[in-house]
């Protein structure tokens, strides 16, 4: 995806101040019927003659033409697109997947534009895995929540970087800022690309975008950061004591760890014992394959008995999963198993490391237990805590004047073509395979 204005950051780092989304999702106004296709239109029969507004370049390429008309499943005519906006979407359930693209290419924020490449270049992979994975009901919801979310960020970063180009406009954070992009660049086609260029410039041509365009836009979101950083650093004082002792025991989960422990099971479970389902096994059947269960697992508690090693026993009379590797399950912690298996963890944690227990018999079989490594439960001191404490209090600290910011340019900002933008992007999403199958 695109360079991210906030990649995460370490305790000592302020990185993670980037994200400009509003914790109060921007208002969606009604949309009306969204339609999507990713074939190609048409062509544009329009003279190209006369004044171009923002958005003419994108409403007359390969992806998008909104009056271009489309046949209908029986060869006729379909009319432009506008006809086929005659509902109303307030839900993900609205979604039409049938038709081609409708509403408006580019989103206008106060005169400059979004553009439907720009939103769904940084999400259109995770979509393409989700249109092949999932449901088309779960798709719908993942969509319309992907969508929404992208689209305020890209208005979000907008805003704040109209502000902030006014006192950026000069050379002093160049250097800095031509370090900022080369590092997020790389970072995408490292993480999403196995650090192949030539693969990205493939994706980003598919979407009508540009490597140049790709930096640009990095270069806006790492002055974003750099403006809001300088905005609100000064006003932000470190907590006081009093505040780190009380987010200290408020929040105990976040400074404690629970306990684990190595694993290793002998098991016999009864339908091993069985040469049939044991759902069709009859109730003398389950009883007798219960006490074969028994005194197998007792010699194997014999041997144990005589010093024989827990691992040499398991390869040899353990009837599960894990017996050709000695039995071992691998670390895990209280509330792992659930069911009668349950009382298998409250055995392990009730033992010494290097412990192993009598028979333990459940539902399910007969067990014998062995922890190896123990590692008990621990809470950090408060001492130790106090750093991770004050990034923490800092960070939300800094995120609610941020959040608090863009609320406040958000107020102010006059947004034209939103539900019409919105319907655009919606039209260039991956389809979901199960229709795609279904032609």
């Amino acid at each position: 995806m695109a360079p991210e204005p906030a990649p995460q950051r370490s305790a000592a780092s302020t990185a993670g101040r980037g994200n400009l989304l509003p914790k109060r999702r921007l208002s969606l106004p009604i949309l009306t019927l969204l339609a999507l296709s990713l074939g190609p239109g048409h062509g544009c029969s329009k003279p190209d003659s006369g004044p171009k507004r923002a958005d003419h370049a994108a409403a007359h390429n390969h992806r998008y033409h909104p009056d271009v008309k489309r046949l209908d499943d029986a060869g006729t005519p379909a009319g432009p697109a506008e006809s086929l906006t005659a509902g109303a979407v307030t839900q993900p359930s609205d979604i039409d997947f049938e038709h081609g693209p409708v509403g408006c290419p580019v989103l206008f924020v106060n005169g400059d534009t979004i553009s439907v490449p720009e939103v769904l270049e940084p999400i259109y992979d995770d979509l393409r895995a989700k249109a092949d994975t999932l449901s088309l009901v779960a798709y719908r919801n993942h969509l319309f929540r992907a969508v929404g979310t992208q689209v305020d960020y890209q208005v979000s970063m907008l805003l704040v970087y109209q502000e902030a180009k006014k006192t950026f406009s000069d050379d002093k954070f160049k250097d800095a800022l031509d370090k900022e992009v080369d590092r997020m660049v790389k970072d995408v086609i490292t993480r999403r690309y196995g650090g192949v260029v030539a693969r990205y410039e493939v994706y980003l041509k598919a979407l009508d975008l540009t490597m140049d365009q790709i930096k640009e836009r990095a270069r806006r979101q790492a002055m974003v950061r750099f403006f809001l950083h300088e905005r609100f650093r000064p006003m932000i004082q470190e907590p006081t004591r009093r505040e780190l002792t009380r987010y200290y025991e408020t929040h105990p989960d976040e400074f404690s760890s629970t306990a684990k422990a190595e694993l290793f099971l002998i098991e016999v479970p009864v339908a091993e014992m069985l040469d049939k389902p044991i759902t069709s096994a009859r109730p003398e059947e389950l009883a007798a394959a219960r006490q074969r269960a028994r005194a197998h697992i007792q010699q194997a508690r014999q041997e144990l008995n005589n010093g024989v090693q827990f691992e040499t026993v398991a390869k040899k009379y353990c009837k599960g999963p894990r017996g050709k590797l000695g039995g071992g399950w691998g670390e895990v912690s209280p509330g792992a198993f659930a069911s009668s298996k349950a009382r298998l963890l409250d055995v392990l944690f009730g033992l010494q490391s290097q412990q192993v227990s009598d028979i333990v018999e459940i539902e399910e079989g007969f067990f014998i237990v062995k922890c190896g490594q123990m590692t008990p439960a621990a809470r950090k001191p408060f001492e130790q805590a106090q750093e991770q404490i004050i990034q923490r209090l800092l960070d939300e600290e800094y995120s609610r004047r941020e959040q608090a910011y863009i609320q406040q340019l958000l107020s102010r900002a006059t947004i034209r073509k939103r539900p019409e933008f919105f319907q655009a992007v919606l039209a260039a999403v991956p389809r979901p395979s199960s229709l795609v199958r279904t032609r």
